[in-house]
């Protein structure tokens, strides 16, 4: 269930990316038909294929995906904008990536709320550090990664 959590998004801003007029900027909120008009015909297929995509799922995805649709035009031109960046950087990804990237969110999800909230302040903590220390913390980690369980068991035990 978890998984389609991520492919639900990703439906979600894939037809944000489509079909909101205010995710890039225009002002105007045109009826159907003329936001349809102006569509390219790669958005056009692009929008079909969510479609199908859509029918596909079952009634409790479907509720949730208009929940979070209802959520996304709900947010203010900055946060869509930002929420769009995001997806384009995802899509952007290999495959082999974007798989990880899915894999992490599902464990993390998975997790208990108080190990989530810790990794989140973690992560803050880590994204305020001067880039200097980010960047060796980074390369330590890279280093710990490449160390055997022998190794890292003996560190660990000094």
């Amino acid at each position: 269930m978890k998984n389609h959590r991520v492919v639900l998004m990703a439906i979600v801003l894939s037809l944000m990316a489509i079909t909101l007029p205010a995710a890039y900027g225009q002002q105007d909120s045109a009826a159907p038909e003329e936001e349809w008009s102006r569509m390219t015909p790669e958005q056009r297929e692009a929008l079909r294929e969510r479609y199908q995509e859509f029918k596909k799922l079952t009634p409790e995805q479907r509720q949730e995906l208009r929940e979070r649709l209802k959520q996304l035009r709900q947010m203010n031109r900055e946060e869509r904008a930002k929420i769009l960046e995001s997806y384009g950087i995802y899509r952007k990804l290999p495959p082999e990536q974007r798989k990880r990237l899915e894999r992490n969110y599902t464990r993390f999800n998975s997790l208990p709320p108080g190990r989530q909230q810790q990794l989140r302040n973690a992560y803050r903590r880590f994204m305020r550090m001067p880039p200097e220390r980010r960047a060796r913390m980074l390369e330590n980690f890279r280093r710990w990664q490449e160390l055997t369980p022998e190794e890292r068991d003996r560190l660990n035990s000094r």
